[in-house]
């Protein structure tokens, strides 16, 4: 059975960077794998003062998660470094580079996929984290031997606008986002994702009650500030939930097919 990975930072970034694609690759029997580097503790502590309880919160949300899309399991991608997603650190995006850059060739090497799904160049949203995993996926030498590519989720301007105005209607006086996420105008693959709406989200109601499933009003609702996976609702809104756009992370795969159907 041919393996695919889900590289990330944190727990949700496969449910807002990779699930449609990641779910066609299920369907066409592939072993999807998510791989993390951190335990995305940082949504969790706003409930609990534990580090360690946040982590076991949030790693029982993105088993949730993985379980909705079909993965058949996950792992950390280095469990010695420690990385956190909280205050204090240690975090991703202040990691060595050639720490990351050897963790992921280790993983390819012990793994063997045959396409790897993670955040294309400027981490989706522009979060540290993410870039730092990009980075490291572009820089392991081995990158090369993955058959199928490794492919990076991007945002397209236009879409972040319309995810934007979308939520401006619902909440005038908020601000909108970390500033952040920007998306790209330059040429993206895309990916019609539609098959997977419902379970995406469910995926996201995993993480938040109502993040998929729940109405963007009331999301917003009272709000000053939307932050970033709300305004991530939105662009998936805003695109009628139908769409992953994609860049090639590494110039070796920039003519492999693509498996699966393509808008």
């Amino acid at each position: 059975m041919p393996i695919a990975l889900l590289l990330h930072a944190h727990p949700d970034d496969e449910a807002f960077a990779n699930f449609g694609w990641a779910s066609d690759l299920v369907a066409q029997g592939y072993d999807v794998h998510g791989v993390i580097a951190t335990g995305g503790e940082a949504s969790e502590l706003r409930s609990t003062s534990s580090l360690r309880e946040a982590r076991a919160r949030r790693i029982a949300k993105y088993e949730t998660a993985l379980d909705v899309m079909g993965a058949s399991g996950w792992s950390w991608l280095d469990s010695s470094a420690a990385w956190v997603d909280a205050d204090g650190g240690p975090l991703v995006g202040d990691a060595s580079p050639e720490r990351l850059r050897q963790a992921v060739e280790r993983l390819l090497e012990q793994v063997r996929p045959e396409i790897v799904l993670t955040f294309a160049s400027d981490g989706l949203t522009g979060h540290p984290d993410h870039i730092a995993i990009a980075e490291a996926a572009v820089a392991a030498e081995n990158g090369a031997a993955v058959p199928g590519g490794v492919w990076g989720a991007r945002l397209a301007e236009p879409d972040v606008r319309a995810g934007v105005d979308l939520l401006r209607v619902l909440a005038p006086s908020a601000r909108i986002g970390s500033g952040r996420v920007r998306g790209t105008c330059t040429e993206l693959i895309t990916r019609n994702v539609q098959a997977s709406a419902q379970n995406r989200k469910r995926a996201l109601d995993a993480y938040h009650e109502g993040l998929g499933t729940g109405s963007l009003e009331s999301l917003v609702r009272g709000g000053e500030v939307v932050g970033d996976s709300i305004l991530l609702r939105g662009i998936l809104e805003a695109t009628g939930w139908s769409t992953e756009r994609y860049e090639v992370i590494r110039a070796d795969h920039a003519r492999q097919p693509l498996p699966g159907p393509t808008a």
